[in-house]
């Protein structure tokens, strides 16, 4: 086993390539066949590949320096392997404005986060690359990038190896993780994939208007998991999703711990 995770996962730098082959868009299955016979590669075909992270974006439509600094984070997230995950929080309700899709859970993940850190302040927009590192307010698409890549970094250097697959039914995790007293939670996150851009009419923001992305609807925990392998079944199909709704589930340290693995339902 810890052979075979060895060479799926050793990190190498530059990142590993996949190629890249554009779909042919006609029907005709004699056509797309042909299509792909004959391409040809090159640099352009290969595109760096990473295992999915999880970015997730604390904002207020309260907060000043939001609807400035999101639409830069929302490019820089805009990336094939990392998913958003937005979280509307309730810290600058006090200043004219109720945030609309604000909620108390995502209150307490934010704080969750700053005391795993041994913070004492929070911030917004503050984004928070595989549960283990958080940006400077206002970083933009740099800092997105250079957040999701210290998360990796830090996964990779873990000491063992992680895999998670879901289906419709069931997350699959394989690992060459001894099992021990290190806990994991299995967490499903619905979100609502459409975009959204909701005009503030008062407070700081007034006339302003902030965009949202990937806003979270609900987060549950599934199932503990402390190494090995396992297989488990998920309260949610991606079926029984609300109409513009997706679901992610990962893999995560309890507490507001590290994100070690994730996949898209």
């Amino acid at each position: 086993m810890a052979t075979l995770f060895n060479k799926l996962f050793r990190r190498k730098k530059p990142a590993p390539l996949v190629c890249s082959v554009s779909l042919d868009a006609g029907s005709d299955s004699h056509a797309s066949s042909d299509h792909d016979h004959h391409h040809q590669h090159t640099s352009a075909c290969f595109l760096p590949f990473e295992p999915l992270a999880i970015l997730e974006l604390f904002q207020s439509q309260g907060c000043a320096s939001c609807p400035p600094a999101v639409p830069a984070i929302h490019e820089g997230a805009s990336q094939p392997n990392i998913l958003l995950l937005t979280y509307n929080v309730t810290l600058f309700d006090h200043l004219g404005w109720a945030d609309t899709l604000a909620d108390a859970r995502w209150d307490a993940r934010q704080r969750a986060y700053a005391r795993t850190w041994g913070r004492n302040s929070l911030y917004a927009p503050m984004i928070v690359g595989n549960g283990s590192v958080d940006g400077a307010q206002g970083g933009g698409a740099q800092e997105v990038a250079d957040v999701v890549a210290r998360s990796r970094d830090g996964n990779a250097s873990l000491g063992w190896k992680v895999y998670l697959d879901v289906n419709d039914t069931d997350a699959r995790i394989d690992s060459d993780k001894v099992v021990g007293d290190d806990v994991y939670e299995i967490m499903m996150a619905v979100y609502d994939a459409r975009p959204q851009k909701i005009k503030i009419k008062k407070g700081v923001n007034k006339g302003e208007k902030l965009e949202h992305r990937n806003v979270v609807t609900e987060l549950r925990k599934v199932e503990e998991w402390k190494g090995g392998d396992a297989t488990v079944a998920l309260p949610v199909t991606k079926g029984s999703l609300p109409q513009g709704h997706e679901a992610v589930v990962f893999l995560q340290g309890v507490g507001g711990g590290r994100i070690v693995a994730a996949a898209k339902l």
